[in-house]
Order: C-alpha cells, then sequence, then structure tokens
C-alpha cells in the first residue's frame, strides 16, 4: 500500500502502531473472542427452539450478539483512544513542534483522529468475514451488513471527535477523558433517562397526549439509532419505534428513520467538533489575536 499521499500524522502513527506482531495478535485475539461468542450465542439459540435445529433465527441471533458487541466496543474505547491525542502532545512539550510544520491545522486533527480510531476501524472491518458466514446461512442480506458497518464507522467518528475535541480544549489528559465520557455516556444513557423522566412527568396530561416531545432528543443517542437500525433490519416495528420499556420514540411512522436521522446528526456533530478542534489549535489564529491585542 502506498502511504505516500496520505496525511502525513496518519501515515506516522499507522507505522507506528501497525509495525511488528501486536497488530496482527489483537485482531486475532478479538476474531477468536466473537466466533466463540456466536458459537455459543447460536448454541443456546438452538437449545432453546423448539426443533433444536438450525434455523434463520439462531443466526439472527448470533448476528445481534455480534453488532451488540462491537457496537459498545465502539462506544467505550474509541473517546479513550481520541481523549489524549492531543493533550498528550500537549504533556510531552511536542506540541508546538507539530504546529510548526507545513500542515493546516486540520489535517492535524483528522490525522490524529483516524490514527486513534484505525484500530477500532480495523477491527470492525477484520469482523467482516465472520458475520459473512451468518449471511451465507440466511436471516441477513448484504446490504444489512453495510448499513451496519457504516453505523459502525459513522459512531467511531463522533465519538473520536468528542474525545479530540475535548483534548484539544483541556491540558490534561486525565481530566480530558473524564470530561469525555461523562458527555458520551450522557450522550448514550442520559439522553434515556431523561426522555423516560420527562414522558413519566410531562406525557400522562392530557395535553401533550402522546410521546412526540422525546422524539427530537432521541434523534441525538447513537444507541437509540443503533436499536432503529437492529429493529429495521428484522422488521420488528417501524425501525425504532420502542427503544425502552415504556418509552416510544416520534409515533405514527416518526421514528421510521430514526437510524439514518441519527447517523446525519451523527456527522453533523463529528463536523463541528473537529472544525472548533482546529480552530482551537490554530497557530495563525492564536498569532492574530496577540497582534489585535497589541494594538
Amino acid at each position: 500500500m502506498n502511504l505516500t499521499n496520505v496525511n502525513p500524522v496518519l501515515r506516522k502513527e499507522l507505522l507506528v502502531k501497525m509495525r511488528g506482531w501486536k497488530a496482527a495478535a489483537m485482531i486475532t485475539i478479538y476474531l477468536g473472542i466473537l466466533a466463540i461468542v456466536a458459537y455459543f450465542v447460536m448454541e443456546m439459540s438452538i437449545r432453546n427452539s423448539m426443533t433444536n435445529t438450525l434455523s434463520a433465527d439462531n443466526f439472527k441471533a448470533a448476528y445481534t450478539a455480534l453488532a451488540v458487541i462491537q457496537f459498545f466496543l465502539i462506544i467505550f474505547i474509541a473517546p479513550a483512544l481520541t481523549s489524549g491525542a492531543i493533550s498528550g502532545e500537549r504533556e510531552r512539550q511536542t506540541l508546538d513542534i507539530l504546529l510548526s510544520t507545513k500542515l493546516p491545522a486540520r489535517s492535524i486533527i483528522l490525522g490524529k483522529l483516524f490514527a486513534s480510531i484505525s484500530q477500532i476501524i480495523l477491527l470492525v472491518v477484520s469482523t467482516l468475514p465472520i458475520f459473512s458466514i451468518i449471511f451465507l446461512f440466511g436471516g441477513i442480506t448484504v446490504l444489512n451488513l453495510l448499513q451496519l458497518f457504516m453505523f459502525y464507522i459513522i459512531v467511531a467518528i463522533t465519538m473520536g471527535s468528542i474525545g479530540i475535541f475535548f483534548s484539544t480544549c483541556l491540558k490534561k489528559t486525565t481530566v480530558s477523558n473524564v470530561i469525555t465520557y461523562g458527555v458520551v455516556l450522557l450522550l448514550v444513557f442520559g439522553t434515556i433517562f431523561i426522555s423516560i423522566f420527562y414522558v413519566e412527568l410531562y406525557a400522562k396530561q392530557p395535553s401533550y397526549g402522546s410521546y412526540n416531545r422525546t422524539t427530537t432528543l432521541m434523534y441525538f443517542n447513537p444507541l437509540a439509532g443503533f436499536g432503529a437500525l437492529i429493529a429495521d433490519q428484522f422488521g420488528v416495528g417501524s425501525g425504532g419505534g420502542m427503544i425502552v420499556p415504556g418509552l416510544s420514540v416520534g409515533g405514527k411512522g416518526a421514528s421510521k428513520y430514526l437510524w439514518q436521522i441519527n447517523a446525519i446528526i451523527d456527522l453533523a456533530i463529528a463536523v463541528v467538533l473537529l472544525a472548533l478542534s482546529s480552530y482551537k489549535i490554530n497557530p495563525i489564529r492564536k498569532r492574530i489575536f496577540k497582534r489585535s491585542n497589541n494594538n
């Protein structure tokens, strides 16, 4: 693979991380764990079925289990990989050296982002053969796999962008880590609890009449988007109308495109955070600000 035209920051990080046997060992162990999980899920599904034979439902159960594992892998590991990307350079006193190069600020930010989440993306892509085996036995389609993997990449970029943003704004990696995970937990779980609280508090009043007021908040929740994607692929409901027991999102088909809208919102959040991060570390902006103060 020719890395000449690749972002220099990304190229350097990839050459360092992919050198040696650790990357191959990590992929092998991860695929082995997922294969074992898929086997046990199908085994339990077969034992609980009436016919005690393999069916499309068994492979759907294995597909769902693997999808859930990978989703939470992204949610909890991507922020950790990116929350120290810039603050770590600052702590090692190498950020000024990096900023003194000819690279624009956005290239530095994008290089750090994709270098940090490259391992997650590599793990996700490497699981394609396992998902393909499930695909061969029916229950899911090629379109389902493409939708799932694209959603994974979008969520990884979004979670990574949150970490990059706080790593840029804060000087200490530890503080950046804590705040990043706080925001991620609020986005993934906090929005659900807030929506449930809102429903319990106001939805029973006649003037509200439905749960429509929770829809907008749930569109920002990657977990709701993931649940809606799996439900849509299996033809359950309208693709996300019921995210958690007792909490309906949208009503009257409003949640039909929940996971698509969530993916667009996630990308928009990532673009805004990356733009703010680039603006924050831009050395030209700092010089202009100092010059205006002197005048």
